[in-house]
């Protein structure tokens, strides 16, 4: 007897993930590890939240619409396809002038294809006037920033237990920056994780130049390999300083973004990193005077500009 339950409810287990996966049922990701764990409540609890989705959607359900009512247009907004553009319309507009069922059916969309990429429209979501709108969108941003609160919850455990080691100081930095990138965190928080990351970039530089000084440095006696090291921890450097000058405008220290500039200009003199760099901590800080002399210093200097550059530097010498 006891065999015949667990095949049941390894049937159940595979039946219901495989709909998940291949678009037929909706439930939330959070349920799979229940479906697949709990013998026999597992699946029959996914059947009845599938059921309880439907459920409501068919309270205002307009007709010849179906479970998925979504036009290709809004479907086309979601995915970005490059074939045929005509008639795409914005999540944002949707989710402002859409019907209830459109609307409810955007979201669910969003939440089947992973909600990471569009935190920005289920900002929007969670002030809308329909609460099943709502509560796909809360519930959404509640499950990422619960995965993101986690991840750095155990970085924070191996930083604790390897506090001098360089690749946990990079990997947390990494995360930090991800964090933030995921437009997630609110202002006070996006402050603590911006000089965290502050911190760890910081401490990077200091270790690698540590390391230069403390007897590992390069000499005219070393070997190719010993230069060929060399040249990958200048580049390790360099782009330490460029991260870290960016988050250094972010929190509005140009002082300190500048600086990054000039180290990165010291590191690698005939490059534009530096320069751009500078050039925008001193447009940040309204410094016109100096904008201008770091301008002709660029334009005298004869470094190669990417178009980019060339655009900024156009627009500031105007």
């Amino acid at each position: 007897m006891t065999l015949l339950l667990m095949a049941i409810h390894l049937a159940a287990a595979i039946y219901v993930t495989a709909a998940r996966r291949k678009g037929l049922m909706h439930f939330s990701s959070a349920m799979i590890p229940a479906v697949i764990l709990l013998p026999l409540w597992g699946p029959a609890c996914a059947i009845a939240a599938e059921l309880h989705i439907r459920g409501g959607e068919k309270a205002d359900q307009e007709p010849g619409s179906g479970r998925f009512g979504i036009t290709d247009e809004v479907y086309r907004s979601i995915r970005m396809d490059k074939d045929d553009m005509s008639g795409v319309l914005p999540i944002e507009d949707v989710l402002e002038s859409g019907t209830p069922v459109r609307r409810r059916s955007l979201l669910l969309s969003v939440l089947h294809e992973g909600p990471g990429p569009f935190v920005r429209p289920l900002r929007i979501a969670g002030v809308n006037d329909d609460t099943e709108v709502v509560h796909y969108a809360v519930t959404a941003l509640v499950e990422l920033r619960s995965e993101y609160t986690q991840r750095i919850s155990q970085m924070e455990k191996q930083y604790q237990k390897y506090p001098a080691s360089a690749q946990v100081m990079m990997d947390y930095a990494d995360l930090d920056e991800e964090y933030l990138r995921s437009q997630i965190p609110d202002s006070t928080e996006r402050q603590e994780r911006l000089a965290h990351c502050r911190s760890m970039l910081e401490k990077l530089l200091h270790y690698y130049e540590w390391q230069e000084t403390g007897g590992r440095g390069i000499s005219s006696s070393v070997g190719t390999k010993g230069k060929t090291a060399y040249i990958r921890e200048r580049r390790r450097r360099a782009e330490l300083l460029r991260r870290l000058g960016s988050i250094c405008l972010e929190q509005g220290d140009s002082y300190a973004a500048e600086a990054a500039g000039r180290g990165l200009m010291k590191e690698f003199p005939d490059r534009e990193d530096g320069y751009m760099m500078v050039l925008r901590a001193r447009a940040a800080a309204r410094d016109g005077k100096g904008l201008a002399e770091m301008i002709g210093m660029v334009k005298n200097s004869g470094i190669y500009l990417s178009p980019d550059a060339r655009e900024q530097i156009e627009f500031w010498s105007a």
